[in-house]
């Protein structure tokens, strides 16, 4: 509903919806009134990164994050039952606005992801990329839109892949005439209950939040690039990150196929990869003697980072890591 006025034309007793999503904070008690007992969520545009304010802050920065918290905390308040984040700018944008809102117990996540004919999002990331990296940090779906053509190309790449629920946003008529996948679940239901049941997916804060994988692999993205490795994988030698970091991912990049393991002892490490990491096309493991130092690390890289306990972590910071930030632990 783009306009709360909207709510009152509508006859809810005959509607299908399950679920209405709102502009703001503002019309969910408006919302709450209107539709009985379907789920009610909040709209958050994803974007709002300025380069000039943002460059040489945390990446994501406290000013993003800290943005986007403050309108999840509105829409908690105004007892939502979920956020519905849309991609508007970038992956690093959408990350920020996606732990901001997986900081609140109790309130589902979904985002929606444009996605065009090859698979790529709104600023040419991988949709399988985006997709590893959002089901590890607490995302309970992920609604594409484009082309229903394109749509469902890239549903049957992503479905055996993903361990969340995947939705389409198209007009009526044209579900109908989609692909049915055995592994794709379409929520295009009339109960409330239905819609009920996909926001349990929903890991609780207390969970793992660690996908089911095949034994084979583990999805671990890089920012735009999807990576598959596997627990054996290899792992460089610590890299210096100011020690000419640039030049030594170009050596790497062709003399080095596995992961790479980039060393944090500063401050000023953390930014050198915020940064740098547009560079990086290979798998990353993050190592850092201090856990608050790994933990900045891990806040402003945009992807999976692997964790091979070269420093150890008691279990109960690995398992904040892994919730909140989607980290791997070999």
């Amino acid at each position: 509903m783009e306009r709360p006025q909207q709510m009152m034309s509508v006859d809810w007793k005959s509607c299908r919806a399950s679920a209405v999503v709102v502009p703001d904070a503002m019309s969910i008690e408006t919302a709450k009134s209107c539709v009985g007992d379907r789920l009610v969520g909040m709209l958050v545009n994803a974007d709002g990164w300025n380069a000039e304010e943002d460059i040489g802050a945390k990446w994501p920065s406290e000013r993003l994050i800290g943005r986007f918290r403050n309108i999840a905390r509105r829409a908690m308040h105004e007892e939502a039952d979920f956020v519905y984040i849309r991609m508007r700018q970038n992956l690093h944008v959408l990350r920020a606005a996606v732990l901001a809102a997986t900081e609140l117990d109790g309130l589902g996540v979904f985002v929606e992801m444009p996605v065009d004919e090859d698979g790529r999002t709104v600023d040419g990331s991988s949709a399988m990329a985006v997709m590893g990296i959002l089901q590890r940090i607490g995302v309970a779906g992920i609604i594409l839109t484009g082309e229903p053509e394109d749509l469902d190309d890239t549903i049957e790449e992503l479905a055996p892949h993903a361990s969340i629920a995947l939705g389409v946003s198209v007009e009526p008529g044209e579900l109908g005439g989609m692909r049915e996948l055995e592994s794709v679940e379409f929520y295009h239901t009339t109960e409330p209950d239905d819609a009920r049941r996909l926001l349990k997916l929903a890991p609780p804060s207390s969970s793992k939040n660690e996908p089911d994988a095949d034994d084979d692999y583990i999805l671990a993205p890089v920012g735009m690039h999807a990576h598959f490795v596997d627990v054996t994988i290899d792992i460089s030698d610590p890299i210096d990150l100011e020690d000419h970091f640039g030049e030594t991912l170009l050596e790497l990049e062709d003399q080095w196929s596995g992961a790479l393991k980039l060393e944090i002892n500063t401050p000023e490490d953390v930014h050198l990869l915020a940064e740098g990491q547009y560079m990086i096309n290979r798998p990353v493991c993050l190592a850092a003697e201090n856990p608050d130092l790994l933990e900045e690390a891990l806040c402003v890289f945009d992807g999976i980072a692997l964790y091979d306990g070269t420093w150890e972590l008691d279990e109960d910071t690995i398992d904040y890591f892994r919730r909140h930030y989607g980290m791997v632990a070999l």
